[in-house]
């Protein structure tokens, strides 16, 4: 960063800011059903997406809330947030 200038230092600076802001977002856009202040939960419990086998897909646990408006991200009970229908965890539990 020799010489380097306040105003150049502040725009890198501020750049690296938004594009770090932005990788949530571009995720989401992308499918992604992740919360970040959710990762080390679903670590625990070993969540995958997609499920290794369709048939303990999330979709198909009890635990399971579809999202209402057809969206592939639903809602989990035990995560407390938004997961991938085709996702699977440890913690499955077939919907009767």
């Amino acid at each position: 960063m020799v010489g380097m200038t306040r105003r150049r230092l502040l725009q890198r600076t501020l750049a690296l800011g938004l594009a770090g802001s932005a990788s949530p977002l571009a995720g989401r856009a992308a499918g992604a059903c992740v919360e970040d202040a959710s990762q080390s939960l679903r670590a625990s419990v070993n969540y995958v997406a997609p499920a290794p086998d369709p048939a303990s897909a999330c979709a198909r646990c009890a635990f399971f809330t579809a999202d209402p408006s057809g969206g592939s991200c639903g809602n989990c009970q035990i995560l407390s947030g938004p997961v991938d229908a085709t996702g699977h965890c440890d913690s499955f539990s077939p919907s009767p």
